[in-house]
């Protein structure tokens, strides 16, 4: 009977494709977007150095504001990724996103060997991309996603009130406790995390997102959505105010609270989380263009640490003196519409590689691989 009803909903979505977007959570489609040009905000701002500036110099405030305003975005994304992924387990689409990442990976190499920027021993290395730590997330979430069939079922049989008291252990234990150690101790990395930057802190943010999927703790109010803005805003203040605290006080750059695994950065991700899960979009335009997007987002970030973030290219150089050269005013809004500009050019150019993968087929080749 359950095999039959399963049928009859797949004829009913061939009839009418439209069905197939009823249960898509836009707003969550729209918060990963704004997530990759927040990662964006984080590359530029590391480009720019503004850590070497002094506390009262014009730039330092807008510079630091920018960066502390924008850290949630990676943690967001792994809470995304449990948030809607949960339920189901495709080896598909990471294989999907390996050929996606040796696509750029190879291209660049090509680039770079033919303008002889490297030679042939790193140009063979690049046919292996993750023997470079160039685009980390992806490296660590192909990693972590390896590991979730051992772990799914029970991701959708435990108890709720098991599963809340692992999670809290999992947040006191790498989070707080992590953060009080590195607070005495600089170079405590005792859980293995490093900082946030491996497969291990992935598949906490992904177990925390299968949580509040499955249980839907999340409810449309529009009292408690003001109140989680509030609440990434005194997050993002706090982390900002701490660093030029300890500037001002100690002379030196004190960056504890600036790393994925922070208490303050992981209340930011999860309040925008709640935040856009909770958001209504009905304009058609709008919901064309977040599904245009869709299939380009992840990409955005393959291009532009490699064409805009690297140092490879002499001519990109003049960018970053572009950036540095801005005037201090209103200088927040004009690198977030940086970010936003290279979002969509980078966009623009992942969808030639979009089309030639849709045109040779590679997902009927991938599947048959999966």
């Amino acid at each position: 009977m359950i095999k039959f009803n399963l049928i009859k909903e797949k004829q009913k979505m061939l009839i009418n494709p439209s069905l197939i977007h009823l249960k898509r959570n836009y707003g969550i489609d729209v918060l990963k977007i704004l997530a990759m040009i927040n990662i964006i905000n984080l590359h530029i701002n590391l480009a720019t150095n503004y850590s070497k500036l002094k506390p009262n110099h014009p730039k330092y405030i807008q510079l630091n504001l920018l960066e502390t305003f924008s850290y949630w975005a990676v943690d967001a994304y792994g809470l995304i990724s449990g948030l809607i992924g949960y339920k189901n387990y495709k080896i598909m689409n990471i294989i999907y996103i390996y050929f996606e990442y040796s696509f750029y990976s190879i291209i660049y190499s090509i680039f770079l060997y033919l303008n002889k920027r490297i030679n042939f021993r790193d140009f063979i290395l690049f046919f292996f991309p993750f023997g470079k730590r160039i685009n980390w997330y992806v490296n660590a979430y192909i990693f972590m996603y390896l590991f979730l069939p051992f772990i799914k079922d029970s991701i959708n049989i435990l108890d709720k009130c098991i599963y809340s008291k692992l999670i809290i252990l999992k947040i006191i234990l790498y989070s707080f406790y992590g953060i009080i150690t590195k607070a005495y101790q600089m170079s405590s990395d005792f859980s293995f995390i490093n900082n946030g930057y491996s497969s291990l802190w992935l598949l906490i943010l992904y177990i925390i997102g299968a949580f509040i999927g499955r249980f839907s703790i999340n409810k449309n109010n529009h009292y408690l959505n003001l109140l989680y803005i509030l609440i990434y805003l005194i997050s993002s203040l706090f982390t900002s105010a701490f660093i030029i605290l300890c500037f001002n006080k100690y002379k030196f750059s004190n960056h504890l609270f600036l790393q994925y695994y922070s208490p303050t950065i992981i209340i930011q991700a999860l309040s925008l989380v709640f935040v856009f899960s909770n958001l209504k979009i009905n304009n058609k335009y709008a919901i064309k263009l977040i599904l245009f997007l869709n299939p380009l987002n992840f990409n955005v970030t393959l291009i532009h640490s490699r064409l805009f973030f690297y140092f490879t290219i002499p001519k990109m150089k003049q960018l970053f003196k572009f950036i540095n050269n801005l005037s201090p005013n209103f200088l927040f809004f004009k690198l977030y519409g940086l970010s936003i500009l290279i979002y969509f050019i980078c966009a623009f150019f992942d969808y030639f590689r979009f089309v030639i993968f849709k045109i040779y087929f590679f997902r009927k080749y991938i599947y048959f691989i999966s």
